[in-house]
């Protein structure tokens, strides 16, 4: 059974830290999404709690080749033209 997430509220910062406990991401213009998977259903929820599974479907599928059954991921969906950046 899934818990109930809240998504993590990134902070800006002057420096990337450093040391082995530090990770950080490049900030996309992209929509913010927690990637819910419990079995064979997967969601696509947004930060203001509107269900867009039916929006990135490629998405749905990736998560449902991973081997794992149940998990939470979040992060920014965003589409990268063909020089792999995002527009």
């Amino acid at each position: 059974m899934l818990k109930a997430f809240e998504f993590c509220i990134p902070t800006r910062g002057t420096a990337v830290p450093a040391g082995p406990d530090w990770y950080h991401e490049i900030k996309y213009d992209g929509f913010r999404l927690l990637v819910q998977r419990n079995g064979d259903r997967v969601r696509l929820i947004t930060k203001g709690g509107c269900d867009w599974t039916k929006r990135y479907p490629w998405i749905v599928q990736a998560a449902l080749k991973n081997r794992q059954k149940h998990f939470v991921l979040d992060g920014e969906a965003v589409i990268l033209g063909v020089d792999g950046y995002s527009d």
